[in-house]
């Protein structure tokens, strides 16, 4: 299940991007039809405005959740890095060594942010001005998904580090099968059937955490039995100072970073709240931004492989290596990009309405998000390239410092002040949104020149 070493650090870039690739695409595919399946669900759950609420409300809550599941996100990061380096360097007990403490951290965060969240949902969600039904909806489903915040860490921490050891095909099995259990049990919770109650917003929820806990156990399952020599025993659980001092090292500044970038997204949906009839904005954006995810699947699966290559190329001391993997992922991930966006700028509304068929008004806004956001598209595949470098060396002060200028000094900034201080409501904000990514992309491509992504994270012990 693991890709031989040789073809990592000496076959053909494009291909080997694709080997390691293709299963986190597979594995995109179906997250995003399961997150797909939650909005035509719950879009056909009731009445037309019902419905918009708890779309809306789903939209509304993913920012939230993400601001304590980022920090977690971040330590993945260390994962990425630590593991494919010390696989490249042919360390693999150290691989090993380091996936157990990883796993330690995870669990402890977890528990902690779990508590957390559920005492301070409703105080999250009063900073914004929503409607009291979305409001509602959005209680529901955040407690149950922070409820089972450690089952959804862990299934992040794990599909990082069988994609840093070279074991592509083992998260894109055990990850889709939970996607799949999720799916089929959307409709039978939320809208009741076979007996069951129709739950809605909870249906959703709970649909998440039992798949969620089903391939944290597989996974856990398959780490202690090994895998191509990467075996993670109890010894190796008990936390080490220098493992964790390293993974903090590492991981913090990308935690920060996942951290302000959640942060960025919430203020984001706090401003689109406050527009006239915010429910429409916030659901044309939640539906709009579901059908993008399509276009972002081929991009990370480029990413993971490539920064699988970069990690690997480092630790072995192939330099060149690394910047031939990075500059074939960019130029494939701006063209494909660029094709998407012609396609969804000329469906649009068909493709909104898809979705969710009986709100009129949310059909014509998403035509108009997906019609302008479009433009900044291409330039997110800069930006998404650069951090998977970055991932891949283990540098994860850039990775900071690329996310707080997308989202705080591009996107928040400009959104309010064209969506809000100028009066040009969605229109300006969705102008805003697409303008942060283009220039999100000039900052990416000035640390890639700047060239620190060439150093070592694992040679001090």
């Amino acid at each position: 299940m693991k890709v031989p070493e040789k073809e990592i650090l000496e076959g053909d870039i494009l291909k080997i991007i694709f080997v390691l690739g293709w299963p986190t695409m597979v594995l995109q595919i179906l997250q995003v039809a399961y997150n797909m399946a939650d909005t035509f669900w719950l879009g056909r759950w009731s009445s037309g405005e019902k419905a918009q609420s708890a779309v809306a409300a789903m939209q509304i809550s993913w920012p939230v959740i993400f601001v304590m599941i980022s920090i977690g996100a971040g330590f993945g990061v260390a994962a990425i890095s630590l593991i494919s380096q010390y696989t490249g360097a042919g360390k693999v007990e150290k691989a090993s060594h380091a996936t157990g403490q990883l796993i330690t951290i995870a669990i402890l965060l977890a528990l902690t942010l779990s508590a957390a969240g559920i005492l301070l949902t409703p105080y999250l969600l009063n900073v914004m001005s929503l409607e009291s039904r979305v409001e509602v909806y959005s209680i529901q489903y955040m407690r149950i998904i922070f409820l089972g915040l450690p089952f959804v860490f862990l299934s992040y921490m794990f599909m990082a580090v069988f994609r840093a050891f070279g074991s592509p095909l083992i998260p894109m099995y055990v990850n889709g099968f939970g996607v799949v259990v999720n799916i089929a049990m959307d409709p039978v919770l939320i809208n009741g059937y076979f007996g069951f109650p129709s739950l809605g917003v909870y249906g959703a929820a709970i649909a998440t955490i039992i798949s969620r806990a089903l391939t944290t156990a597989i996974s856990l399952y398959i780490v202690h039995r090994g895998v191509a020599g990467l075996k993670v025993y109890l010894r190796h659980l008990k936390p080490s100072l220098f493992y964790v001092k390293k993974i903090f090292h590492i991981g913090s500044p990308a935690a920060l970073g996942q951290f302000s970038s959640a942060l960025g997204f919430f203020a984001l949906m706090t401003i689109i709240s406050t527009l006239p009839n915010s429910t429409v904005p916030i659901a044309a954006y939640g539906v709009g931004d579901r059908i993008i995810e399509f276009g972002f699947i081929i991009i990370m699966g480029l990413d993971m492989g490539m920064a699988t290559i970069v990690g690997h190329s480092l630790g072995a001391s192939k330099f060149s290596r690394a910047k031939e993997a990075f500059r074939t992922a960019v130029k494939l991930s701006f063209v494909l990009l660029a094709i998407m966006t012609v396609i969804i700028a000329a469906f649009g509304e068909e493709l909104v309405a898809f979705f969710i068929p009986r709100s009129p008004e949310v059909i014509k806004e998403g035509g108009r998000f997906l019609l302008i956001f479009g433009f900044g598209i291409p330039f997110f595949g800069v930006f998404s390239a650069v951090e998977g470098l970055y991932q891949g060396a283990g540098r994860t002060f850039p990775i900071l410092v690329m996310g707080l200028s997308r989202l705080w000094l591009f996107r928040v900034l400009m959104v309010y002040l064209l969506g809000i201080a100028l009066s040009m409501g969605t229109t300006g904000v969705w102008v805003g949104m697409a303008l942060s990514n283009v220039l999100a992309a000039g900052v990416a491509m000035y640390y890639y020149f700047k060239g620190d992504w060439k150093q070592k994270v694992i040679e001090e012990e």
